[in-house]
């Protein structure tokens, strides 16, 4: 398992997801009941992201305290699968 590199720091990340939000997405999916906070990042470009990073439990871990949606979303795809459980 790796840590954090220098080019997926959860600040980093988090900047990359507040990029990547649209006003239209995040009014879809409050409509759907997704509460603040939200930047209205496509699924297909958190998936993107996941592939990119594979999996880092750290990073994970921090962005899920973050309380945002997206990162959270982020998160689950990133953990490693037996220490979610």
């Amino acid at each position: 398992m790796r840590a954090a590199t220098e080019t997926h720091t959860a600040e980093s990340v988090m900047q990359e997801l507040e990029a990547l939000g649209s006003e239209q997405t995040r009014k879809t999916y409050a409509r759907h009941g997704i509460k603040e906070p939200a930047f209205g990042v496509l699924y297909s470009s958190l998936s993107k992201i996941q592939k990119r990073i594979k999996t880092d439990h750290e990073l994970a871990r921090r962005l899920w305290h973050t309380g945002n949606h997206d990162a959270r979303i982020l998160a689950t795809m990133i953990s490693h699968p037996s220490w979610t459980a």
